[in-house]
């Protein structure tokens, strides 16, 4: 365990949660060719066909 000491020059920090889908987090502006940082969640499905 820390001592008293050492949790107040540092403390503790919250885990950062990371996506399991990060593409999805990220929307594309094709005109602008910018990456904007709007979720797109109607992206999320399943490929039945590709090509």
């Amino acid at each position: 365990m820390p001592t008293i000491n050492q949790l107040v020059r540092k403390g503790r920090h919250s885990k950062v949660e990371k996506s399991n889908s990060p593409a999805l987090n990220i929307g594309y502006n094709s005109r602008k060719k910018l990456q904007t940082k709007v979720a797109s969640p109607q992206k999320r499905g399943v490929a039945t066909r590709v090509g």
